[in-house]
């Protein structure tokens, strides 16, 4: 029996799956606390179905940070409602950087690129989609209007980190990382000026816009940017659907991944003009590494030998239509 469909598998996804929306439904923070607890004991097997030492080692990172993130909120979120709290304004700072914690925001990131390049192509689709919902959500919906400035430094930030570091990897989980961070910064600002909504929908755009390049990645057991050509040796028109879901990624206009961007810039030139420069200086970093392996996927195609069937063509079939369907506008482009 495949790991992937045993009852303990299937157990868990549905602990999981409801642990998010328990604590989505919470009415006060020590029943988020338990929600997001029951969530983290939920996705460790999950991360473990293959057995690897990769993996042992990416689940014990992921647990000891989690576990710290929760320590924090369960600490801060219970002095601020105490009469005799402890050093007040730090309170909600502190309440703050924990979920931050949880989300592997920078500059609380140190866990997400190294548990990222250590567990399977499922489990990093898991933890760059579901697993972020409760922690945005929170930081959306939940927290205090005195943070706005911390989130807005904490945003810009992200952005530069995610930009920065991501410029010299060579694997792509750890790509996909820290273009995840740079992603969480764009989100932060739109929750730092009251715009609870439109962050949820960026995310909705990202989730929608990797779910069908994760399943690629994972289909071909892809791991390197080197591996990335034997795409176009399999299937030509998936190998070109994942050159413009980088570069939609990478924010490149008139794509799918530059409609929020765009929205998000509009919003925040009326009073927020140094963090527009910060979020667009990481948006360019993005869009450098992305377009360099977009052109070497594409001049690699040239070289390559004929083209040979694909064993599994329904699979390629269903994630070059989901990658379509993502795209939004640059089918356009491909007319």
């Amino acid at each position: 029996m495949n790991p992937i469909y045993s009852p303990i598998m299937m157990l868990t996804s549905l602990s999981l799956l409801i642990s998010t929306l328990m604590a989505l439904s919470s009415t006060n923070w020590i029943l988020l606390w338990g929600a997001m607890e029951l969530n983290l004991l939920s996705f460790i097997p999950i991360m473990l179905h293959t057995k690897n030492n990769q993996e042992t080692e990416g689940s014990v990172k992921y647990f000891l940070a989690q576990a710290l993130g929760s320590a924090l909120l369960l600490m801060s979120s219970m002095s601020m409602w105490m009469y005799s709290s402890f050093m007040p304004n730090l309170m909600p700072i502190l309440l703050t950087t924990s979920v931050l914690l949880k989300l592997g925001s920078a500059p609380c990131h140190f866990w997400y690129p190294s548990v990222m390049a250590s567990i399977s192509w499922i489990s990093c689709l898991i933890l760059s989609t579901w697993q972020k919902i409760t922690p945005l959500t929170i930081l959306a919906l939940l927290l205090p209007l005195k943070d706005t400035y911390f989130i807005m430094v904490m945003a810009g930030v992200n952005a530069l980190v995610g930009g920065i570091m991501g410029m010299n990897q060579s694997q792509v989980r750890t790509i996909m990382a820290y273009s995840s961070i740079g992603h969480i910064g764009w989100m932060l600002s739109l929750t730092a000026i009251y715009k609870p909504y439109i962050s949820i929908l960026y995310f909705l755009i990202y989730s929608i816009l990797i779910t069908p390049l994760f399943l690629t990645m994972m289909h071909f057991n892809i791991y390197s940017v080197k591996h990335l050509n034997k795409i176009a040796a399999k299937n030509l028109m998936l190998h070109l659907a994942v050159i413009i879901l980088l570069l939609s990624l990478g924010g490149l206009p008139p794509l799918t991944g530059f409609m929020p961007k765009l929205v998000t810039i509009v919003m925040l030139m009326e009073s927020m003009q140094p963090m527009v420069f910060m979020l667009v200086a990481g948006s360019v970093m993005n869009l450098f590494f992305y377009l360099n392996i977009a052109i070497n996927m594409m001049s690699s195609t040239y070289t390559l030998k004929p083209l040979k069937p694909v064993k599994n063509s329904i699979v390629s079939a269903i994630i070059l239509a989901t990658a379509t369907v993502s795209l939004g506008m640059s089918p356009l482009i491909m007319m």
